[in-house]
């Protein structure tokens, strides 16, 4: 009976000693480069800062991937911040320019007394933000939520 212990307990020992580190062994560029070019991506995006990033990630992968399906869904104060930041106008005019697709949650907008008209045309909506994430995860997007 000890024997037996003792082999598996130096089985098991020597698998996680010996299991292969993939992720460490590659490099910074070959895990970007990883990045499918007709994956599907989601970010949610709490605050205007954070959208300016996530623009900049879309804007970024679509460039070498324009077959790429990704999307901006946006939660809690970003919602107030792109209907009434001037400074985000490029940003979003830049999305909808290279096909970023832009969704922000109803509930935020109530919650912050914005309504459809205040947004940009290029702008969709979505009666819960999270539910919407969790459809993009059920239709195979890989999602991050900042």
């Amino acid at each position: 009976m000890r024997h037996q212990f003792l082999l598996i307990l130096f089985v098991f020992v020597g698998s996680v000693l010996y299991t292969p580190a993939t992720a460490q062994s590659l490099s910074v560029s070959d895990i970007e480069n990883s990045v499918k070019t007709d994956g599907k991506y989601a970010i949610l995006v709490p605050n205007a800062r954070y959208f300016q990033a996530a623009v900049m990630t879309g804007k970024e992968l679509k460039g070498k991937n324009p077959k790429m399906s990704f999307e901006i869904v946006i939660i809690s104060a970003a919602a107030k911040d792109l209907a009434t930041d001037e400074s985000l106008t490029s940003f979003i005019e830049m999305s909808e320019k290279i096909g970023v697709r832009i969704v922000v949650c109803e509930s935020a907008m109530k919650h912050f007394d914005v309504k459809k008209s205040d947004y940009h045309r290029s702008i969709e909506t979505t009666p819960d933000g999270f539910a919407y994430i969790f459809g993009l995860q059920e239709n195979g997007y890989k999602t991050i939520t900042l």
